[in-house]
This record gives structure tokens, C-alpha cells and sequence, in this order.
């Protein structure tokens, strides 16, 4: 069962920012000895260093890195350096610096602000990574390469509205065809010669969600850009990038598919506000983790960036409380991650992230209490080894689409003040993860095939092959829960005739005619029709959207309970084929998703290892191998907790030693148990 590899553990160095203090260099990998740092992420923002000048380069100083790094048995993740142009590529080739939606050139500043389109970037980009490529890319300390860094924002000068034109005689082939997709005859906006599009404008919503789309293509060509440059000679190092979670900018679904392993960089803001408890930072940073993994195919991802101390871009950003920074490493771990990467390993002493947290503080010793518990931690991660490239297996689905989001968010719409794709999609995941079910969040492109249930809110936008590949789900015998918002637009942006849902109308089995907006101080009664069933009892409260719903096939379980729509279907139920399909009319509170989806979780018996219901801020997720489950144990409270875990031997991964089922937990602890499958 041991691993090969173990867990990657470290993150981002700056030693170019300490070139002139060779004390420095050596004192700080005397430190990462101390705290079992075994990785190194190196020149994600070093171009400046590496190329001075236009064709003049310098390595020496990364050649002594690698050699250091070497010597220590620690492993190097070299960074692309286009993330952050140097001052001398941008003044002389002004191109390469984006243009805003007013058309104005963006001056040289801040980072990640160069326009994807350019030649003469990437060309540039091209040039550095063979260079880093021929000096390291067959180096035995090269773990994997990063290319670039934080991808996101957009650029919108003639290169790249001329790039997006051909984009779309690409897609549309005709005018003809292309207008009636945006159906731009609206406000006589019908374009006659495709050289008009040079603007993106929003009231066309077509128009604005290609934009997204072309966008996300031209940062997948540049990846694959960075990457060939890189590929001539070292074509078997893997390559990685790092996301930001439910970033909007790109699909990063689609950007995946350019890389070898997924990454992302995790910032919860814990202990804000300061109460007893860190549930709802826990819920968001579990939630985006699985994100994550959703974007990877399944597989483990790496966590490239997290905080070993405070973040200082925050309006707040309170210290983090003795034990949160293992506690939140292990999260990261629990939903599938391979690594625990910081930025940063020392502090920068000036510019904007001098005060950021790091792992080596300005006074630049160990004793700080954050340095002592990153070794505290590096020691304990050496007992993980065989959790590395363990699965989470999850029977639960929950669909983040991000071409869904950009449709309905860009969309105007009677509740416009109150959208809230993502949070919505949280408040679907929040059952599961309070229950220690083990979710995937998948986009609609996913094989759905494979799980029992599956959750799709506002699945706004659906085509006809998505509706049919959901049908075949629930025939099939899988159970599908839709909410409001649901089937309203085609792939274009255009309303979907024949009515809303779409084409889940005939699996789902009713007709939605309508739907009504609240202000967000106003809230509509839902009532179950026979208290207890499917979970329900009592009144809810519905708010921002409510779906009017006429049963077709379908029953209702649960019904509004005032307005002129008292009566009207809130919860309908159709058995179709082997499985079953329910519609949520409205966005209802906390409890009844509580309810409801708990209700399918015990019907469905998914699995949960704990026998007793998971007390408030506890968390429990598992990743398995063939014949062993790992379950790891959070408690992100201040305050012990006591619960039980269902029957089976269970060892402790640290201390090897064996555990009751009665569980103890300390305030913000967390452990690692071992359960054999065989």
C-alpha cells in the first residue's frame, strides 16, 4: 500500500528577490530541511532575472538553486515567467500590453496583464521556455513544470477582436447564421459585414458568451504555446498550471485538457467573522477543492498556493488560530490533493506582498510560531505517503457548468439583484458535505452514468443532447434533481421555444409558464402537502425566484402556500423508466435543502462513515485504494466534539496505532484513519 511518491510539500521561492544576501539563500534551505520542505516552486515571477535583456540570460543563479535543491533530495517545480512581463518587454513592444473594453493600452504594471493574442508575446514566451527547457528540462530534480501563472482577464485590442472574428466565420460560417443565433435584429443591431463586430457589445447575449468562449480557446492555444516551446526538449516532465477555484474568466474544464496535472490555489478567509466555529469557510474552501477535482477528471490535483500565516490583500485578514494550518492543509488533502504548497517561502521585503504570509518571516529564523507549525505539519505529512494518488469515489453529482454561469449571470432577467449561481450551487453541496458525503462536481459535459444521484441547479442554459443524456440518466435508474432556472436558454443564448424546461420537460414531467421575483426582504411560504414525507415538515421559506408549475406527469410533494400561486407545485417527483426526477420551483431556505437532500441521501443510502448525525463544523471525507478507505476526521471548531464511526478497524496513520469508533476531537484537530476494504 506505501507510495511511491510522497506528498509534495513546500511552494513558491523568490531567490532572484535575494541574489545579493547568499546568507539568506543558505539559512532558508537549512530551514526547509528542518521542516521537511521537499518541494520548490521556482521563477513563476523571475523573467526580470532570467532574461535582463532582450537576448542576454542568466542562469547561474538558478543553476545554484537546482544544485542546492539537489543536495537536500528536494524536488523543483519551474515556473514559466509569463505571468509577469519585464519592464523592457513592454516598453518595446507595447503590443504585448492588453487594451481595456474602452480601447485604451493598459500601461506596464501590477501582472498577469498581457494580451493572449500577441505574436510577439508569445513568441517572446516561446524563447525564455526553450532556453529554461534546454538548461533543465532534463534535470533529475525537475519535478514538473508550471506554466504561467493565475491565468484570468481579458484583452480586447484589434489583434484580438480581429482573432475573435475569424473565430466566428470559423463557428457560424454566414452572417445569416451567426444573426439569427443572436437574434441581433433586436434593436436593428443585425450585422451586415463581419469587420462591425469590434465591440462586445452586452445586450447582445450571444455576442457576450462567445466572447467567453473564444477567450478560453485563445488561453488554451497559448498554454499550448508555452508548453511546444517547452516539449523540444523535455517532452516527459509533466506540466500544470494553477486555477483560482470558480475563477469566471475561463473554462477551466476546457483548459485542463491542455496540462498534465490540475492545481489551484486556495485562500479560505478563516476566523472571519470571529466566531466559534469556521463551518461556512470550511463548507466554501471543501466545495472549491472538489471543484477542483471536478476540473480534474477525478484524478488527485495539487494544492500550488495556500497561506501559512495571514494574506495581506484582504480588507481583513485575521491570524490563523494554532492548529487552523494544519487543519486546512488536511482539507486540502481530504478532497484529493497530492500536495501542500505555501506562497510564500520567505517574505519579500518590500513591494505588495511583503507583508503576505510565508513560512520564513522577516526576522528570518525558526522560532516563530508559524514556522513551527509548518515543521509541526512537514513531520506529520511524512506518515501520508500512502494516500498519494488514492481516488475520492463519490455516488453524488453536482453540476458547475461554467458556460451556464456566463449565460445566466449575463442575461437580464426579472431577478437580476439576486442571481447567485455559485452560491446556489453551495447551498445544493452544503447537505452532502455536512453529512460526509463524498461529492464530485462535475460541468455538463460529464458521464453521469456513473452515479446514483445527480443535482443540477440552474441548469439555465440546455441543449437537446444534455436534456437527453439526463434522460437516459434518470430511465436508466439514476435520480436527478433540478432547481428553478432550469432549461431556459439554447447553447446561443436564445429562449428556448416549446417552454421552459426544455427538453427535461418530459423527464421531469411538468411545465413551468412562469416565474416570480422578490425583493430580498420578502419570503413566500412552501409547504409539504403530507408533513414528513420526502423528509419535509413543517413551513420553508422560499425566496428571490419562485418557478410556477403545472404537473404534467409529475406529483407534487410539497406547494407554496401563499400569493395568487398558493397551491402551486414547489417540489414535484416523477418516477420515470427505473429512476426518478424532481424539480425545486423555488430557492428555498437552509432547512428544507437540508431536508430534502438528506432525505434522498438516507434513501439512496450513500455512504457516510459516521453512524450518528456529524455534529455542526465536523467534516468527514474519505479517498480509497483497492483494499483500504483513508478517512480523515476535521473538526473546525474551537471547542472538542465527540461522534461515531460506523463498524470496522480502524489505524491511525500517525501514531499506527488502532482506534475506537467513539471519536474525541479537539478544537480544530484533525486525524487520518486507515479502514481495510478486504
Amino acid at each position: 500500500m506505501q507510495s511511491s511518491k510522497p506528498i509534495l510539500y513546500g511552494g513558491d521561492y523568490n531567490p532572484e528577490q535575494w541574489l545579493k544576501y547568499p546568507e539568506v539563500l543558505e539559512q532558508d534551505f537549512r530551514l526547509f530541511e528542518q521542516a521537511s520542505i521537499n518541494t520548490l516552486t521556482i521563477g513563476v515571477f523571475a523573467w526580470a532575472a532570467l532574461e535582463p535583456e532582450e537576448g542576454v540570460f542568466q542562469f547561474e543563479w538558478l543553476d545554484h538553486i537546482f544544485e542546492r535543491a539537489m543536495r537536500q533530495h528536494m524536488r523543483i517545480i519551474l515556473a514559466t515567467p509569463s505571468g509577469g512581463k519585464p519592464n523592457w518587454l513592454a516598453m518595446k513592444y507595447t503590443e504585448v500590453r492588453r487594451v481595456n473594453e474602452l480601447g485604451q493600452r493598459e500601461p506596464q504594471r501590477a501582472r498577469h496583464n498581457h494580451c493572449l493574442t500577441s505574436d510577439v508575446y508569445r513568441d517572446k514566451v516561446s524563447i525564455i521556455n526553450e532556453q529554461l527547457a534546454k538548461r533543465y528540462g532534463a534535470h533529475s530534480a525537475l519535478e514538473m513544470w508550471h506554466i504561467s501563472n493565475e491565468f484570468g482577464g481579458y484583452c480586447y485590442c484589434d489583434r484580438c477582436m480581429a482573432a475573435f472574428r475569424d473565430w466566428l466565420k470559423a463557428k457560424y460560417t454566414s452572417l445569416d447564421a451567426l444573426n439569427e443565433a443572436y437574434w441581433s435584429r433586436f434593436w436593428s443591431h443585425t450585422f451586415t459585414e463581419w469587420e462591425q463586430i469590434r465591440y462586445i457589445d452586452k445586450t447582445i447575449c450571444g455576442l457576450v458568451l462567445d466572447w467567453k468562449r473564444f477567450m478560453t480557446d485563445q488561453c488554451c492555444s497559448f498554454i499550448r504555446n508555452e508548453i511546444a516551446a517547452i516539449r523540444r526538449d523535455s517532452p516527459d516532465v509533466p506540466t500544470t498550471t494553477n486555477f483560482m477555484g470558480t475563477h469566471p474568466d475561463y473554462d477551466y474544464h476546457k483548459l485542463a485538457q491542455e496540462i498534465d496535472v490540475v492545481s489551484w490555489d486556495a485562500y479560505p478567509m478563516w476566523h472571519l467573522p470571529q466566531d466559534n466555529h469556521e463551518s461556512n469557510h470550511a463548507l466554501n474552501a471543501a466545495f472549491r477543492h472538489d471543484v477542483t477535482r471536478g476540473i480534474a477528471g477525478g484524478k488527485p490535483f495539487l494544492l500550488m498556493e495556500s497561506t501559512p500565516g495571514q494574506v495581506n490583500w484582504a480588507g481583513v485578514s485575521p491570524l490563523m488560530r494554532p492548529g487552523m494550518l494544519r487543519l486546512a492543509s488536511y482539507q486540502a488533502i481530504a478532497h484529493g490533493s497530492d500536495s501542500v504548497c505555501y506562497f510564500q517561502m520567505r517574505k519579500s521585503r518590500g513591494s505588495w506582498e511583503q507583508f503576505h504570509g510565508a513560512v520564513i518571516d522577516h526576522v528570518g529564523h525558526a522560532n516563530t510560531r508559524v514556522f513551527r507549525e509548518v515543521e509541526q505539519l512537514g513531520a506529520s505529512l511524512l506518515q501520508l505517503d500512502s494516500v498519494v494518488g488514492s481516488l475520492v469515489s463519490a455516488k453524488v453529482a453536482i453540476v458547475f457548468d461554467w458556460e451556464t454561469r456566463w449565460i445566466y449571470e449575463g442575461v437580464a432577467l426579472p431577478s437580476n439583484a439576486h442571481k447567485q449561481y455559485a452560491e446556489t450551487i453551495l447551498a445544493h453541496y452544503k447537505p452532502f458535505w455536512a453529512r460526509g458525503i463524498n461529492v464530485d462536481i462535475v460541468d455538463r459535459q460529464a458521464d453521469f452514468s456513473k452515479y446514483e444521484l445527480v443535482v443540477a441547479p440552474i441548469l439555465f442554459m440546455l441543449s437537446d443532447s444534455l436534456g437527453e443524456r439526463l434522460t437516459d440518466f434518470v430511465k436508466a435508474g439514476g435520480h436527478l434533481v433540478t432547481t428553478y432556472g432550469t432549461g431556459v436558454v439554447n447553447e446561443t443564448g436564445l429562449a428556448i421555444s416549446g417552454g421552459m424546461p426544455g427538453a427535461l420537460r418530459e423527464v421531469l414531467g411538468v411545465w413551468v409558464e412562469e416565474f416570480d421575483a422578490l425583493p430580498d426582504a420578502y419570503r413566500r411560504q412552501v409547504k409539504p402537502l403530507d408533513d414528513g414525507k420526502c423528509g419535509l415538515t413543517g413551513v420553508y421559506e422560499a425566496r428571490h425566484h419562485l418557478d410556477l408549475v403545472h404537473l404534467e406527469t409529475a406529483e407534487a410533494i410539497a406547494v407554496y402556500g401563499e400569493d395568487f400561486y398558493s397551491g402551486y407545485p414547489a417540489l414535484t417527483r416523477h418516477s420515470f423508466g427505473a429512476g426518478s426526477a424532481w424539480h425545486i420551483s423555488s430557492r428555498n431556505d437552509d432547512r428544507f435543502s437540508d431536508d430534502f437532500l438528506g432525505y434522498l441521501a438516507d434513501e439512496l443510502k450513500l455512504t457516510n462513515i459516521s453512524s450518528s448525525t456529524l455534529p455542526q463544523g465536523v467534516s468527514v471525507q474519505t479517498r480509497s485504494v483497492a483494499n483500504a478507505e483513508f478517512v480523515f476526521l476535521m473538526n473546525f471548531n474551537d471547542s472538542s466534539v465527540v461522534f461515531e464511526l460506523i463498524d470496522g478497524i480502524y489505524t491511525d496513520l500517525e501514531t499506527e496505532s488502532t482506534v475506537e469508533r467513539t471519536i474525541h476531537l479537539a478544537a480544530y484537530q484533525t486525524c487520518v484513519l486507515q479502514r481495510r476494504l478486504d
